[in-house]
């Protein structure tokens, strides 16, 4: 089984992207109500090589080739925040090395203070920062950040990085009923997002299991209606929904570690995992009831849809 590549997973933004984890499950420095990896672990600031470098890039590319065309992009995300690995400049170039697609950043943005993640962040193809709460009360609510992360420098940094960086930037808002969805809220976000230069800013709820079982997706006709006043305030927003278009498999490597390394990073519905590795309903039933049989994958209801995911997950805490 793979340590450190995961999916393809079926991306809302970027596709069929295959994931690096560059740091322990969960090693982050907020504990959002939404994750869907689960609760936080270690609430740290702290940058340290948590994962070898060279061991990452080895088993890429030993792998390169069974992957390559099962993916659009290559994602540095995984179980937690990736900036917090020292190394993320190391490891970034070195898949650059090994492979002409795309190399994205996921990051919820705090560590973008650091001038060492600020200058290797400048660096990848494409930026996927989160920004859920620009009001301090909201930011908390949401997000629950290491005390020691000061917002409005968060933001003044975003900007500033915005402005320099020549790649692609996605915005990510997502949103949870009762915590981020005030008026005040997104008042405040249509002054601050026209100062950072995106590519697109992306609006999002809940759609998989969140780590909080009091954390609620907002409505469709909330995330229509925000959307609606951003571009009346020409913010170029969009609504990101689910994943799809299906697939040809053309990888060598068996259906069950291909589900394993998926459902290890998010839970995955049966259309999700069909989607990404073009198996039939058939097959991708009967490696996910193997999985559930040996205890190696949990299925769990959450509106009204089937999800299955890794037995480790720590999903449906209450604060």
């Amino acid at each position: 089984m793979l340590k450190y590549i995961f999916g393809p997973v079926p991306s809302r933004r970027l596709g069929r992207s295959l994931g690096i984890n560059v740091v322990p499950s969960k090693v982050c420095s907020l504990d959002c109500i939404y994750c869907e990896v689960g609760r936080t672990k270690a609430l740290t600031l702290d940058r340290k090589e948590y994962i070898k470098a060279q061991k990452i890039l080895d088993e890429f590319n030993e792998n390169k080739e069974n992957f390559y065309n099962l993916y659009d992009v290559v994602t540095i995300t995984g179980a937690g925040e990736p900036t917090l690995n020292i190394k993320l400049k190391e490891i970034l170039h070195g898949l650059k090395a090994l492979t002409d697609k795309p190399i994205a950043l996921l990051t919820n943005t705090t560590t973008i203070t650091d001038d060492d993640v600020f200058n290797t962040m400048l660096d990848f193809d494409i930026v996927v920062p989160s920004l859920d709460g620009v009001l301090q009360d909201d930011f908390t609510h949401i997000n629950m950040p290491h005390h020691n992360i000061k917002l409005n420098n968060v933001i003044d940094r975003l900007i500033q990085f915005s402005n320099i960086y020549t790649g692609r930037l996605f915005l990510e808002i997502l949103f949870c009923k009762g915590a981020n969805d005030s008026p005040s809220h997104i008042e405040r976000l249509k002054d601050i997002i026209p100062q950072i230069k995106y590519t697109k800013v992306q609006l999002g709820t809940i759609n998989r299991p969140p780590a909080y079982s009091d954390a609620l997706p907002v409505s469709d006709e909330f995330l229509l209606k925000t959307a609606n006043y951003f571009k009346e305030n020409n913010i170029n927003a969009e609504i990101t929904g689910g994943f799809s278009t299906v697939y040809k498999n053309s990888s060598s490597l068996d259906i069950k570690d291909l589900i394993i390394s998926l459902i290890t990073m998010r839970p995955c519905t049966t259309n999700d995992i069909m989607s990404v590795f073009g198996k039939t309903e058939e097959d991708t039933k009967q490696a996910l009831n193997s999985l559930v049989k040996e205890g190696i994958a949990v299925k769990d209801i959450y509106d009204g849809k089937t999800y299955y995911y890794y037995y480790k997950l720590n999903l449906h805490s209450k604060r």
